[in-house]
């Protein structure tokens, strides 16, 4: 994966909802039914990483990570927000965060980081999409601030979601990363998939997939959130 990042200050506010009761969630590989019930005014930052001058990883057919998770940020709001999350991305289009100059990754990284106390939100998600000189790695993988035990637990839905979405086994992993350090809130990096493999490559870019993604994520962080962000 890369991990560089960008500069701006455009964000944009999903729809919120009073309240949710008894939504749930299908996730079309098994059936997977998740009932949630989530207390109203739940802000969530959606942070589609890289962007702007910076492409992140460039997948076999071309694509540059950065139009992925940006495709998939975008679904992400639109399913927590059908659900009366609050949701705010940092980035809405293909631009930095941090416009400050000169431009450097450590800040990029904390301009999106401090959106969280901007807008008092309850969780920090960095999409991304890894990438590995074999090309023959495939599928997500979520990671979480290694020093944060909230932080594993909504990791550990997370990837729960996912796994069971597209039929993997795949455990969330530790890491060190300053966006998710500096956030201050339970915090995760779901890596997409890998956009050196040409399968995922080319589902990577498909909306359908990308729905797929963003509902199993947001299943995911609904029941986090159901059992109290403990």
């Amino acid at each position: 994966m890369s991990l560089r990042r960008l500069k701006a200050t455009h964000f944009y506010e999903g729809v919120a909802a009073m309240f949710l009761v008894g939504a749930l969630w299908w996730i079309p590989h098994s059936g997977y039914v998740a009932p949630v019930h989530v207390a109203a005014a739940v802000v969530v930052i959606v942070d589609p990483g890289h962007g702007g001058q910076d492409p992140g990883a460039v997948g076999v057919n071309g694509m540059f990570e950065k139009h992925i998770n940006l495709s998939v940020a975008h679904a992400l709001q639109h399913a927590l927000a059908s659900q009366g999350i609050v949701v705010y991305l940092t980035r809405t289009a293909d631009y930095s965060v941090n416009r400050v100059a000169p431009y450097s990754v450590r800040n990029d990284l904390l301009a999106r980081s401090r959106l969280v106390r901007k807008y008092h939100a309850a969780i920090f998600i960095t999409i991304h999409s890894n990438a590995e000189p074999t090309h023959t790695m495939r599928g997500p993988i979520v990671y979480y601030d290694r020093d944060s035990l909230s932080s594993v637990r909504l990791a550990d839905r997370v990837a729960h979601a996912l796994n069971a979405a597209l039929g993997y086994a795949r455990p969330p992993r530790p890491i060190q990363q300053l966006v998710l350090e500096e956030a201050g809130v339970p915090a995760i990096n779901v890596e997409v998939g890998f956009v050196s493999h040409r399968g995922d490559s080319a589902m990577l870019t498909s909306p359908q997939y990308q729905e797929t993604l963003a509902k199993a994520i947001a299943s995911g962080i609904l029941q986090y959130l159901n059992q109290g962000m403990k």
